[in-house]
């Protein structure tokens, strides 16, 4: 045994001389966020427990069901973490107890925890009370990702507090006592977070039985021809909780109702084709999911396939490139059309461009906005838009606003261009050929 424990501290004393300098200490704190590890919380609550009968525990985990992760890459998930470990360290700073401890339960993890401890006076804790820091926490937290998320990230992010009552017990082993506590407050945010999915899946498949499902379209203008080139299909919601198409889909996701509502989108979006000229196209937003549904080629009249453009988002995460790739080839066969939607909005869209070639692709609007006034994203523009003559697959910019983002576009060769300059989205399809605006 003497050996062994030997050999293992050569090996920690190795590992530390390799890694740059690192101390034995800073191994005890999570990298991304610099919090304190289960290690040093376990020492802390300890160190509460001496002088106290009970402490409370609340976890706070950042929910992972929206793919968040997947779609915008390991780098953007771990500076959402580090927000929201520095609002957790405000909020303790500011208005907690200063024996109150703060800690992260796994190494580049989701998973916050709190310990609450009572004031001196009172040595015991009360649920009530837990419950209502619970409540601030909550508030200050809904502040912050508010203030500091894209509405893009925003409708993808969610977390849940669980909460639970540690009471001092020498018959248990103190770490024993700390993981139960721990796994009480985490089943109760699974709980809720359950309950959550639960209650907007009911209300997702009532939408989807009473047909509430609306479409808008918006004309894309090829300004060379001075003419309509086609219309985008833009579905929404009922009022209320569930109009923005970015808030059906999340819900959609975490239900596993995404084929479904997507279904439900492509089908309302059909009903106005007929109002389209013949040369007209028609843009729809396709989930990568629904390219596997065997209802998909059916649900459409041959007689209007070749005036259909499936349209991938670059958000949506694909986990088999391969077989999405073969599945699109026989969409494709079958005489539809595909654009690359939201390129330069996420990070794996040029491995999808490289997979699927596009017969369109469609840059983000991000791109577009004060671009004139910003180096960097002016030369995007200009390399994205390189790379589409140089492939010969047709740009569409989105997101045209204003007369400076028109002539910016127009300046790097663009011709087909979208958004509210050209035209808002309305419940029908504008007839004739003609730009709209």
């Amino acid at each position: 045994m003497a050996e062994q424990q030997g050999l293992q501290r050569q090996l920690l004393k190795h590992l530390l001389r390799s890694s740059g300098g690192i101390s034995a200490g800073e191994l005890l704190f999570d990298p991304v966020t610099a919090l304190p590890g289960l290690p040093l919380f376990v020492r802390q609550v300890e160190e509460a427990l001496r002088s106290r009968k009970t402490v409370g525990i609340l976890t706070v985990n950042i929910a992972r069901f929206s793919k968040l992760e997947d779609v915008y890459g390991w780098e953007l998930f771990d500076g959402i973490v580090r927000g929201v470990a520095e609002c957790l360290k405000e909020i303790k700073d500011e208005s907690l107890r200063k024996e109150d401890a703060l800690a992260e339960l796994t190494v580049n993890g989701n998973v916050f925890i709190l310990m609450l401890s009572p004031a001196r006076s009172t040595r015991t804790f009360k649920f009530s009370d837990v419950l209502r820091i619970k409540a601030r926490i909550a508030e200050r937290l809904d502040a912050h990702v508010a203030k500091t998320l894209h509405p893009d990230l925003l409708y993808r992010f969610n977390y849940f507090i669980g909460s639970a009552m540690m009471k001092k017990d020498p018959s248990v082993r103190l770490e024993r006592l700390v993981y139960r506590t721990i796994d009480e407050a985490l089943a109760e945010a699974t709980s809720e977070q359950e309950a959550l999915v639960r209650r907007r899946a009911r209300k997702l498949r009532a939408i989807l039985t009473s047909d509430r499902i609306t479409t808008l379209y918006q004309p894309i203008v090829d300004l060379h021809s001075d003419r309509v080139l086609g219309f985008e299909a833009l579905c929404r919601g009922p009022k209320g909780e569930f109009a923005s198409p970015d808030v059906l889909f999340r819900i959609a996701y975490e239900a596993d109702l995404v084929v479904k509502l997507d279904a439900a989108c492509r089908e309302h979006a059909l009903r106005s084709i007929g109002r389209l000229e013949a040369d007209q196209l028609l843009f729809i937003n396709m989930e990568p999911g629904s390219i596997f549904d065997p209802k998909l080629l059916a649900s459409i009249p041959a007689r209007r396939v070749p005036q259909i453009v499936f349209e991938i988002t670059e958000h949506a995460a694909i986990e088999d490139f391969q077989t999405f790739r073969q599945a699109v080839q026989i969409v494709k066969q079958s005489g539809f059309k595909f654009a690359m939607d939201d390129v330069g909005s996420a990070y794996s869209g040029l491995r999808i461009i490289s997979m699927i070639e596009p017969d369109y692709i469609k840059l983000d609007m991000e791109l577009t906005r004060e671009a004139r006034h910003n180096r960097v994203k002016l030369e995007l523009l200009k390399a994205i838009a390189g790379f589409c003559t140089e492939a010969g697959i047709p740009m569409i910019v989105e997101g045209i606003e204003t007369k400076e983002e028109l002539d910016t576009v127009t300046q790097l060769g663009v011709h087909l261009v979208q958004g509210y300059l050209m035209g808002r989205p309305a419940a029908m399809p504008s007839k004739g050929k003609k730009r709209t605006a």
